[in-house]
């Protein structure tokens, strides 16, 4: 099953006094373009959620949003080597400027760092596995939910691309039909020119014969329309054979393209011109699709 690139799925876990909750977003990218938002203090965590997305998710961009917080009490701690420093920081400046203030213990607490919420520590390697724990699971969950989004529009795409694909074919069919009809329509609009143009007993039909037989070799399309069919087989594998197709289909598409182009000047027929343009657009609307498709 084909997998699309639009997806959302969210997570939350609790373990040990931790709450973890993970937002994944993806939408259509080229490559995998991950983007995680995570605090600072847990920075160390990044790795381990880029190998986790990595392990499910192979294009698209991602945007991934970890908010980490503590459901115990909150317990302050004071950092006292830090507030040593500032006071004796403040009592050089005092006697080096003859300054009469002092460093009153409200100021000194408000000050950068010697004031900490437990749960806003910078984690160590192989720290708390409660948080470690707790991410794991709403990480996972949440890629189960993008998994799953991404799934289903997968589905949804595949339907639509199909009937496209369906419409290729069948206008492909009626052009292959009308390829005889070409020559045939040639030979007499050259054999009523010649006839305008030259008294009768001076068409020569073997050298009529002869260029129509030349206009055929030139505007033979066989060719093309044997690998049309070989590309629209291999697209419609493409659609069943599973995840991470997008780019293959896309060059598929592009080898339809070419193959069209070249019909439609090697043929002057009105009903081929008329069919290889509907084709083109079908093809158009594929390459739209294409580019949601993982």
């Amino acid at each position: 099953m084909i997998m699309s690139m639009t997806g959302f799925g969210s997570g939350l876990s609790q373990k040990g006094g931790i709450s973890v909750a993970v937002e994944i977003r993806t939408v259509n990218h080229r490559f995998l373009d991950l983007h995680i938002r995570l605090s600072r203090e847990y920075s160390l965590l990044e790795t381990e959620i880029q190998q986790a997305i990595r392990s499910v998710l192979t294009r698209g961009r991602v945007d991934v949003s970890v908010t980490i917080q503590s459901t115990a009490p909150a317990e302050l701690l004071v950092n006292k080597d830090l507030a040593r420093g500032y006071m004796e920081a403040a009592r050089a400046l005092r006697e080096e400027l003859r300054l009469a203030d002092t460093l009153e213990l409200r100021t000194l607490l408000t000050l950068p760092g010697v004031v900490q919420n437990r749960d806003s520590i910078e984690i160590t390697e192989g720290g708390d596995s409660n948080l470690r724990d707790a991410l794991t699971e709403s990480l996972q969950t949440a890629l189960d939910g993008v998994v799953r989004m991404r799934r289903q529009e997968g589905e949804a795409l595949r339907s639509e691309m199909g009937r496209h694909l369906t419409g290729i074919a069948d206008q492909a069919g009626q052009a292959k039909a009308n390829v005889p009809a070409t020559v045939e329509d040639y030979r007499t609009r050259l054999q009523e020119r010649l006839e305008q143009l030259l008294p009768p007993k001076l068409v020569d039909p073997q050298r009529l014969a002869q260029e129509v037989a030349i206009l055929a070799e030139r505007s033979d399309i066989s060719e093309e329309f044997a690998r049309l069919d070989s590309h629209i087989s291999q697209f419609s594998g493409l659609l069943e054979s599973g995840r991470e197709v997008g780019k293959k289909m896309d060059f598929l598409l592009q080898e339809m393209q070419r193959e069209v182009n070249t019909m439609l000047s090697k043929s002057g027929n009105l009903d081929i011109t008329r069919l290889g343009i509907a084709i083109k657009a079908d093809i158009e609307k594929l390459r739209e699709q294409v580019q949601n498709v993982e």
